[in-house]
């Protein structure tokens, strides 16, 4: 489904290390898969578990922790992310975005004299998380930073990862909207959620051009503009119960078309593999 506009991904279960590695080896041979790539758990949460890998010993290190379920998925060094909450009600003719999100991703620059743990220190917003990028980068915590080196603090777009959110409306256009529209609607059964997608020119996002969709989250996932610090709580709130009642309104059309709800113990099992997988 529009392959172009999609990080291919592909699913590495969970298996001893050497049937994993072979696995890896033959996928990233199979589509020419060069590092870095990226692995993170096939079933998470706010940005846990999500690596880049750059060589074998990456490789070793991570799957040596990381026992369950993985998407190997093809690297898109595209520096922009933004994140697409979409929705459409059932029978509509078009769907609409209801909120988008930019994602900063807070870099330092070297001096040439004071270490990694420093510059984090020195940096108003970073030294409020310090430990949380610290721990990224054990190796250069007491490293002195070449003047002028930059530093990427974070890869995922998770503000659970320290990356900054800001409202992204000025993104927005009919454009983008009606991309989103189209990729959406080849989606059997999916009428909300929220796409995260990385790209390197504003303008060509908003003619819907030249994005690679790295993943898609559905109707449990938030409009994540409410973590915008220049929202007040207020704002949040009244965004977030916006959005609750659209998944609502889904859902009601939905069964009103015939669709039955899942019983409690459905529920109860998918809420345990999720709890035991997070």
């Amino acid at each position: 489904i529009a392959p172009e506009f999609v990080a291919d991904g592909y699913l590495l279960p969970a298996a001893s290390f050497s049937d994993r590695a072979r696995l890896f080896r033959r996928l990233r041979e199979e589509h020419e898969l060069k590092y870095p790539v990226v692995l993170k758990p096939n079933v998470g949460q706010r940005g846990a578990g999500f690596k880049v890998i750059k060589s074998d010993s990456d490789l070793n290190n991570y799957l040596s922790r990381v026992p369950y379920d993985l998407i190997l998925q093809r690297y898109i060094p595209d520096e922009k992310e933004v994140g697409i909450f979409y929705y459409s009600l059932p029978g509509a003719k078009r769907g609409e975005i209801f909120a988008v999100t930019q994602k900063i991703f807070p870099v330092v620059v070297g001096n040439g004299r004071s270490t990694l743990e420093e510059l984090i220190a020195l940096d108003k917003r970073a030294s409020l998380i310090a430990k949380t990028y610290l721990d990224r980068f054990p190796d250069a915590r007491n490293q002195v930073l070449a003047k002028n080196h930059v530093l990427r603090l974070v890869e995922a777009g998770n503000h659970c990862q320290g990356c900054i959110f800001r409202d992204g409306q000025h993104l927005f256009s009919h454009e983008l909207r009606d991309r989103i529209d189209q990729i959406s609607k080849a989606l059997p059964g999916f009428f909300i959620g929220r796409y995260d997608i990385r790209y390197s020119s504003n303008d060509d996002l908003r003619r819907g051009e030249n994005f690679k969709i790295i993943e898609l989250n559905g109707a449990a996932s938030e409009a994540t503009n409410v973590y915008d610090a220049r929202n007040s709580l207020l704002d949040a709130y009244r965004t977030l119960y916006r959005q609750w009642e659209l998944v609502y309104a889904i859902g009601r059309a939905n069964r009103d078309r015939g669709h039955r709800s899942p019983g409690v113990w459905s529920i109860w099992k998918d809420l345990s593999s999720y709890r035991s997988a997070a």
